[in-house]
């Protein structure tokens, strides 16, 4: 499980536009997006301080209707990591789950490791993105048929990631 960190307010304007260009939307939503996002300005005011006013260069209004589609279609490069079988990637708007099976969870970590530092892989779509995913902040679950089995850590861009406490099917049912 990766956890985007202030995913709308990061979102870079020229990306955005390039990935829906890239995805043929009609080039008047293209137009219309693109002039809602340039050209924003806004002040601070916290306490008794009133910033003066300055530009907004990036960012997805969040809470506007359309910052959802928006945001998903800015992120979908990050959707299509999965490659395979053995593979598959989960999203909601800045929420993103990758999933993989294998016989053990040595491979399956391997898999996941893969997953986000090969090219075109979590990492890069992260940085492309300005989508910052902290490794202390993924998730670990595996999900076993029984506890025996043998949990290594999963180890991507020098952070440990420890699995979650064990899950046993045989227990959910």
């Amino acid at each position: 499980m990766l956890n985007i960190q202030g995913a709308f307010p990061n979102a870079v304007t020229d990306q955005l536009v390039h990935n829906m260009k890239r995805h043929r939307l009609p080039p008047e939503i293209v137009s219309f997006t693109e002039r809602m996002l340039n050209r924003r300005k806004t002040k601070l005011r916290f306490n008794d301080y009133t910033s003066n006013w300055f530009d907004i260069t990036n960012g997805i209004g969040q809470g506007d209707p359309l910052s959802m589609i928006l945001y998903i279609i800015y992120d979908a490069d990050l959707v299509r990591t999965a490659k395979g079988k053995q593979e598959l990637t989960l999203a909601f708007v800045d929420d993103t789950a990758f999933l993989t099976i294998g016989k053990t969870f040595q491979e399956t970590h391997e898999i996941l490791q893969d997953m986000l530092e090969r090219n075109g892989g979590g990492f890069e779509s992260s940085d492309l993105h300005n989508s910052c995913f902290a490794p202390s902040k993924c998730v670990l679950i595996d999900f076993m048929l029984n506890r025996l089995k043998e949990r290594p850590p999963l180890v991507v861009r020098g952070a440990t990631i420890n699995p979650t406490p064990p899950t046993s099917f045989s227990e959910s049912y």
